[in-house]
C-alpha cells in the first residue's frame, strides 16, 4: 500500500479524526425518533458525514496521484486560532464591538497583504453588523462595550 497523494491522505485523516471527535463529543446528546429527532441528530449524522468525506479523501490518496504536501503556513493559523481563543475570552469582559475589533485585528495580522485602510472600513462595518444582527435583532444578554462605557 503506498500513498500516491500525501495531500489527500493527511486531509482525509484530519477529517477521520475531527468527525470521531466530534461524534465523541456528542455521544451522549439524545437522538429521538424519525417523527421527532432530537439535539443529538444533527451534530452526529455530521461527525458521520466528515469522517465519511475523509475515508473516502485517504481511500482516494492511495489510488490517484496528487500534490505533495506544501509548506504549511503557520501565521495564518496561529493568527486565526489566537482571534478565536481571543474571542472566547473577552466578548464577556468587554463587551461585542471591542471583542470583534481585537479578533479581526489579529486574523488581519495572519497576511502581510492585508490593506489597513479596507480593513479599517471593514471592521466598522462589521462591528454594527454584529451588534444589529446579534444583540439589537436576536437580543443576545452580551454587552456592546465595557461595562463603564456601555449603554446596555
Amino acid at each position: 500500500m503506498r500513498i500516491r497523494n500525501r495531500q489527500d491522505f493527511a486531509t482525509g485523516l484530519f477529517f477521520i479524526a475531527i468527525g470521531l471527535g466530534a461524534y465523541w463529543i456528542a455521544a451522549d446528546y439524545p437522538m429521538g425518533t424519525a417523527m421527532r429527532p432530537d439535539t443529538g441528530v444533527l451534530p452526529k449524522a455530521l461527525a458521520w458525514l466528515l469522517a465519511g468525506t475523509g475515508i473516502i479523501l485517504a481511500g482516494k490518496s492511495l489510488v490517484a496521484d496528487g500534490p505533495h504536501l506544501t509548506e504549511w503556513a503557520w501565521r495564518p493559523a496561529l493568527m486565526i486560532t489566537l482571534a478565536t481563543i481571543a474571542f472566547a475570552l473577552l466578548v464577556d469582559r468587554v463587551g461585542l464591538a471591542v471583542t470583534m475589533l481585537v479578533s479581526m485585528t489579529l486574523a488581519a495580522f495572519g497576511t502581510p497583504e492585508t490593506r489597513w485602510r479596507e480593513y479599517a472600513l471593514f471592521a466598522i462595518f462589521m462591528v454594527v453588523l454584529g451588534v444589529v444582527v446579534f444583540i439589537l435583532g436576536l437580543g443576545m444578554p452580551i454587552r456592546i462595550l465595557p461595562q463603564g462605557l456601555s449603554w446596555r
